[in-house]
């Protein structure tokens, strides 16, 4: 089973990428968060408690809070250690170049996807954290 951390303000992007998800792996655990700031408050619990993290996260871009960029910054910092392995992906609208550049300049993070997200990108993703946990 896979463990998905959705952060999105917009609700019918979250009920929209859960279903995606559930088409792909209908035995996913999936937490979905409208506030990046209370998602970043959650994972910091999970560090802190020594619980698992998520396997996947999937950020917006433009959110009210945290945006995006301000949401991996905040990652950033525990990637090298309790995030490693967990596969971050920038979900959002925005067609431009320079926020593709800037989301892919964060090392970790796997991909810069547009919404809506469909089922063959979601398999996609979930064939590499399979893939990436067998070489683990």
């Amino acid at each position: 089973m896979n463990k998905y951390l959705l952060v999105d303000d917009d609700r019918t992007f979250l009920f929209l990428h859960e279903h995606m998800i559930r088409i792909a792996n209908p035995a996913a655990s999936i937490m979905s968060m409208q506030s990046s700031i209370k998602a970043v408050e959650y994972l910091e619990e999970l560090i802190k408690t020594g619980q698992e993290m998520p396997d996947c996260i999937l950020v917006d871009l433009n959110m009210p809070e945290l945006n995006g960029f301000e949401f991996l910054e905040n990652c950033s910092q525990y990637m090298a250690g309790p995030m490693r392995h967990v596969h971050i992906y920038m979900v959002t609208s925005s067609l431009h170049a320079s926020d593709r550049e800037k989301a892919l300049s964060f090392s970790f993070i796997k991909g810069f996807r547009e919404k809506p997200l469909n089922k063959e990108i979601v398999i996609e993703m979930h064939d590499l954290m399979l893939k990436e946990k067998d070489q683990q």
